[in-house]
């Protein structure tokens, strides 16, 4: 009693003083969700359901569910609902002496965030199993989670459930957000198209409704039968609540700079289209200036449109992510250096003002949405940049230009409801101060913004790191007001991250799993951050028996097998080292946009570098070692499915293959430092230096002519999994080579090395 007489004493008091404003507000704690209008139920944790609902009661005896006497059906049944009863039924078809009905309701608890769109109710009691919905998708997922629990059901339970996050996705490619097509084994189109409907169907049955699957740009036909497979592809998602997304550039084109790499046309600022005089407009490098930035071209604007609206009815996606500018950043130089019809359409300096930078924009995007919107009404664009900021780079000052010019396009646009700006990752302000209590940044965002969503480069996305396993989607605490948030993560060989992502994008501070815990400090956070992503921090929770790794393999691959890959998940050398499935890969020191190869022999580098990539490629060796005789074990059950089996004994090829060059790069490594320290200090190499250097070369030549003669071609452009498969044993080849020369010239770096492989961007 003492207690409520005080908590009620303690409210008035603060109402009062907030009242005569002598008492800052404190931000809500992220970590504690909105009162729901229904009532918290408890969460039995036993029950295991991916992902979390957002409100679970249940009995404590269970019942499993074999079927159903009838499946009733009161809403209309569209192709949505057929195929989540279909699902169910995959593990429900027996007799059962309850009936399943499916009903639209209008409970208050559909008022709720998302709820309308994607919420359910369901309920089992005497009267049979119940699910509530106002939409098919709403229902779809009552079905999936049904289909979860059928088999250790509970007598009775109840679950009011809904995502906090409206659209929830995955980066099915690889290098970041570059269009890599990682179900492109090899194989041919025919089998990558099942893959890709394979991991869609994974996707709705954990409620992930956004699969990022193309870039980068908007050229349709980049390969034979590629609007045809995006085609279908688009309509296969649609039925299971899913939408395609695909990046491209709306303005900047700074990924043309990459041979090979971007997928559209390239525009330029020209004075007339489509060969008049190139001129700059705004941007911040001279060059990025000249390609198609200008606001005030309204043919240019034309022209990409007619480009976009040309690839919308080719492959049926609905949904873009477009990068303009391409700037962390926002400063006023970019703006300043506007041309001079710009200048005269919108004269204010100002990056917020409707007669400004926001107001340039505003039109921009109203321009694109006036022209697309009467053919694609459910159109969504996710405009990237200029200022879309990172966590670490960006100091407090230039977040808040970017929240304040970003509100200032958002309030100025007719077609809000069509756009959701994109940011990168954020989590605190920076701190000025020891002392000082930083603020969430999205939550500074969100008082300005209504409306954002987020690329999250959560690692594993063989740009940051290719850890096979990053559980880090759980950081989407800190965004848990985005509209949309997209992982670049969960590729193919990533099944069990894209569930991970699945649990924390729909239920991002409730997890029965395991959740972040909040440190109020920026840098404190930001280095659990990097450890967590990198796999060296692992909360038994998600690692350990029964955790969400294990949950998430037993999910995709089958109880009988699920903990056992886990385990290939799990491995990991002495300084974090994972195993290797693609060559297109920052473990291996290799990086797509800036040096490929830093250890080069042409180029040399310190001794201390030199043991840490020796050791590096050591252990890489043994990790994906182990995992090759993990997959070999599983491959030798009878139980598998043609899929299942397809899908591992690819993993086990690739980690056959990617031990061999591991453990090449090694040898290598003994060589380079072998011979480098004659070259340094005149420290004697061995005898046999060049006959081992040759058998290397002579090796690595004979993979390479293995790979082209093993029946395998990419339809990717971009070579899809096999990518830099023989780039990486030519280089091995061409680096052993040059020792020999080196040793036998007396010259560190012989005279006829070949030009470095350098990517730069611009």
């Amino acid at each position: 009693m003492k207690k409520n007489l005080f908590s009620c004493g303690l409210i008035l008091l603060l109402c009062l003083c907030l009242l005569v404003g002598c008492v800052p507000v404190e931000p809500a704690d992220p970590t504690t969700p909105t009162d729901p209008v229904v009532p918290d139920m408890g969460w039995n944790s036993d029950v295991n359901i991916i992902p979390t609902p957002q409100s679970y009661a249940c009995a404590e005896t269970v019942k499993p569910i074999t079927g159903f006497s009838e499946i009733l059906c009161k809403v209309e049944k569209d192709e949505t609902i057929e195929w989540g009863i279909e699902k169910l039924e995959e593990v429900a078809a027996g007799e059962g002496a309850e009936k399943l009905t499916l009903q639209q309701g209008e409970d208050v608890f559909f008022e709720e965030k998302n709820a309308h769109e994607q919420g359910y109710i369901l309920k089992r009691d005497a009267n049979g199993v119940t699910i509530t919905a106002q939409s098919s998708v709403g229902m779809l997922y009552g079905l999936m989670t049904l289909r979860q629990l059928c088999a250790e059901a509970p007598a009775t339970f109840e679950i009011h459930d809904r995502p906090q996050i409206r659209f929830r996705g995955n980066m099915n490619t690889l290098w970041a957000e570059s269009g890599v097509w990682s179900y492109d084994f090899g194989d041919g189109i025919e089998k990558a198209k099942q893959r890709l409907k394979d991991a869609i169907d994974e996707c709705a049955m954990v409620k992930i409704n956004l699969m990022y699957a193309d870039a980068f740009g908007f050229r349709t036909e980049r390969f034979p039968g590629y609007d045809q497979l995006m085609t279908e592809l688009s309509e296969y998602a649609r039925v299971r609540g899913v939408r395609i997304m695909v990046g491209g550039y709306g303005m900047g084109y700074g990924m043309s700079a990459h041979k090979n790499s971007y997928m559209g046309q390239v525009f330029y600022n020209r004075e007339s289209y489509p060969d008049g005089e190139v001129y700059k407009c705004i941007g911040t490098s001279d060059k990025a200036r000249e390609h198609g930035t200008c606001l005030s071209n309204d043919a240019l604007t034309d022209a990409k449109i007619e480009e976009i609206r040309t690839y919308l009815r080719a492959t049926g996606v609905n949904m873009l992510y477009l990068h303009n500018v391409d700037d962390d950043v926002l400063t006023l130089k970019l703006w300043m250096n506007r041309c001079e019809d710009c200048r005269k359409r919108w004269k204010n300096n100002d990056l917020r003002a409707a007669d400004g930078a926001a107001g340039a924009f505003a039109a921009f995007y109203d321009r694109i949405f006036d022209a697309l919107l009467p053919e694609f009404p459910d159109l969504i664009i996710c405009p990237v940049s200029p200022g879309y900021s990172y966590a670490h780079s960006t100091n407090n000052s230039n977040f808040g230009k970017s929240c304040a010019f970003w509100s200032g396009v958002y309030e100025l646009m007719e077609h809000k409801e069509n756009c959701i700006p994109m940011f990168r990752e954020q989590f605190y302000q920076q701190q000025v101060f020891e002392s000082s209590t930083p603020t969430i940044r999205f939550e500074d965002l969100h008082k300005t913004l209504p409306s954002y969503s987020v690329v999250y480069f959560s690692s594993g996305d063989g740009f940051y790191s290719d850890n096979i396993y990053t559980p880090s989607a759980a950081y989407a605490v800190f965004m848990k007001d985005a509209d949309l948030v997209l992982c670049a993560n969960g590729s193919s060989l990533q099944k069990p991250t894209a569930v991970a992502n699945a649990e924390y994008l729909w239920n991002p501070t409730d997890s029965a799993f395991w959740n972040l815990e909040l440190m109020g400090n920026f840098q404190k956070q930001y280095d659990h951050y990097n450890l967590f992503r990198e796999g060296m921090i692992r909360p038994d929770e998600i690692y350990g028996e029964d955790g969400l790794l294990d949950a998430s393999c037993e999910r995709i691959f089958g109880e009988a097998h699920g903990k056992r890959i886990a385990d290939i998940y799990r491995l990991q050398g002495k300084n974090g080292e994972v195993p290797i499935f693609t060559a297109c890969n920052v473990e291996l020191w290799t990086n797509y946009t800036k040096v490929n190869y830093p250890m080069l022999w042409d180029s040399p580098v310190g001794v201390a570098q030199q043991e840490t990539y020796r050791e590096r490629f050591s252990e890489s060796a043994i990790v994906t070692a182990k995992a090759a005789e993990i997959l070999a074990e599983v491959l030798a059950a009878d139980d598998l499915t043609a899929s299942q089996r397809e899908y591992l004994q690819f993993m086990y090829d690739s980690a056959e293959l990617y031990t061999e060059l591991c453990e090449q790069l090694t040898r290598y490594m003994d060589l380079y430092i072998e011979a480098d320290r004659y070259f340094a200090n005149g420290t004697p190499y061995g005898n046999d230096l060049c006959d081992r250097a040759k058998t290397l070369q002579s090796e690595a030549l004979a993979i390479i002519d293995e790979l082209k003669n093993d029946g395998r071609e990419a339809f990717d452009p971009l070579d899809g999994m096999l990518v830099r498969q023989e780039e990486l044993f030519d280089f091995v080849a061409y680096c052993a080579g040059q020792i020999v020369k080196s040793i036998e010239t007396n010259s560190r770096v012989p005279e006829d090395r070949r030009p470095p492989n350098i990517r730069d961007w611009w």
